[in-house]
């Protein structure tokens, strides 16, 4: 592996641990804020910082991209997902059934989600890929479904970030669509605008707007706002400039594991092993479905041309 790729790969690393961490931060605004005003303060300050890198990075010409059509197009459809995700993903994470743990390993879902939607659209998909929807399912049911009352039953926060995943998996398919259309950075811009502005509206009208609860949620709004969404986005962007696609999807996947660190470190969250086995489970269906089935046989080639490990 090169130097150049070697970097982008620890780029990406960064942006999953920032990420992974971001979990945390947003239980801990649940505490403090509704998901719709949480939502709006954190996605406001990262709007803020976007804009401030796009004034740097584009020097002058930072106005040009928000002039299309397609940008409009994008920014809202891309936004319209964004909202229902995160606020579907934020009102799960306050529940006291789900953690950050667990919220980072269902949200993660929305990897195997997009081939099944892309079905619909007339996209292809493979052997591997169905595999991996079986894992991810079974690690799913280990995880989130306990037995009560002599049934079994998902936790109400679970199930809000499992309805959550579709959204986000909606948006992948969203930004696949408009990617080529329009730049980056002002797409990024114009999904995280709507998606703040939705969610003041929704939160003026459905939940209490005091200010010392901004306050004590300030914090927790400024590391997501100004890490998760400002600098780890542009780290992504930099970082995929040179990596290979399938070695940055794994490397993404990643912010499951660290959430899961960084509830256990932070917040001393416990999973139980039936709920890691299903961790464990979920991680493979989400590599598995992202690796080229070629590269699985080349691996598999060159084990066996070179023979068990001394």
């Amino acid at each position: 592996m090169n130097r150049e790729k070697l970097n982008s790969n620890f780029l990406l690393l960064l942006t999953s641990t920032i990420w992974g961490f971001g979990f945390v931060a947003q239980e801990m605004g649940s505490a403090h804020l509704g998901p719709n005003a949480f939502n709006a303060a954190r996605y406001s300050i990262g709007a803020v910082c976007l804009l401030a890198i796009l004034a740097a990075w584009h020097r002058g010409r930072s106005l040009e991209g928000f002039r299309s059509r397609d940008w409009v197009k994008a920014s809202l459809s891309a936004g319209l997902f964004l909202f229902f995700g995160s606020l579907l993903q934020q009102a799960g994470i306050g529940d006291e059934s789900t953690g950050p743990g667990k919220a980072g390993f269902i949200t993660g879902l929305y990897v195997v989600i997009v081939p099944l939607l892309g079905l619909g659209l007339g996209h292809r998909t493979n052997l591997q890929t169905w595999v991996g929807v079986v894992l991810a399912t079974v690690g799913l049911w280990l995880l989130s479904f306990k037995q009560a009352d002599a049934r079994w039953a998902i936790g109400h926060g679970d199930l809000l970030v499992f309805f959550g995943a579709f959204c986000w998996a909606g948006h992948v398919l969203v930004i696949d669509r408009f990617t080529n259309r329009v730049s980056s950075l002002h797409l990024a811009i114009g999904q995280v605008t709507v998606c703040a502005g939705l969610s003041w509206v929704v939160a003026g009208f459905a939940e209490q707007m005091e200010l010392t609860k901004f306050q004590d949620a300030f914090l927790p709004a400024l590391y997501l706002g100004v890490m998760s969404i400002a600098i780890a986005f542009t780290l992504q962007i930099i970082g995929q400039r040179k990596a290979h696609p399938t070695h940055a999807a794994i490397i993404l996947a990643m912010e499951a594991v660290v959430g899961v660190f960084a509830g256990w470190l932070i917040l001393h969250e416990q999973l139980t092993q039936r709920e890691l086995t299903g961790c464990l489970l979920m991680f493979c269906g989400m590599v598995l479905s992202q690796v080229p089935i070629r590269l699985i046989r080349l691996g598999l080639t060159r084990r066996a041309n070179n023979g068990p490990p001394a």
